[in-house]
């Protein structure tokens, strides 16, 4: 049975009730193994598609243990204050560090943070 119900919100507290982890990170995670996505449009336009991690050393090392373990998460959008809509499960398909890749992004989003770019796939 689904969780989370396709383009309905919950708030972060109600998402760490059913799935745990952190409620102000962008990767919660549990015993090192993220647990869902929470992305903000303002930081990640173009989510839940792509999400560009900033380059805080736990972000970072967030970033890398989600892409490497494959693992498939329920993303969640920001819409308003706690107000997070589930968009649907997803997993990393790619992780790039390509540093013009990242300067488009970076121009494109007016950020000066970015330290790689998630490409994420939907699963059904």
């Amino acid at each position: 049975m689904e969780r989370f119900k396709k383009n309905e919100c919950y708030t972060r507290k109600e998402i760490h009730t059913l799935l745990g982890g952190s409620i102000v990170s962008y990767l919660p995670t549990v015993n090192r193994t993220v647990v869902a996505g929470c992305f903000r449009l303002d930081t990640n336009p173009d989510a839940p598609d792509i999400i560009l991690p900033g380059n805080g050393q736990l972000i970072k090392k967030t970033a890398e243990l989600f892409a490497s373990s494959k693992v498939i998460v329920p993303v969640f959008i920001k819409r308003n204050i706690e107000k997070w809509c589930y968009a649907g499960n997803f997993r990393v398909s790619n992780l790039r560090t390509d540093k013009d890749e990242i300067k488009r992004y970076a121009q494109r989003t007016g950020r000066t943070d970015i330290s790689s770019i998630l490409y994420l796939e939907e699963v059904n």
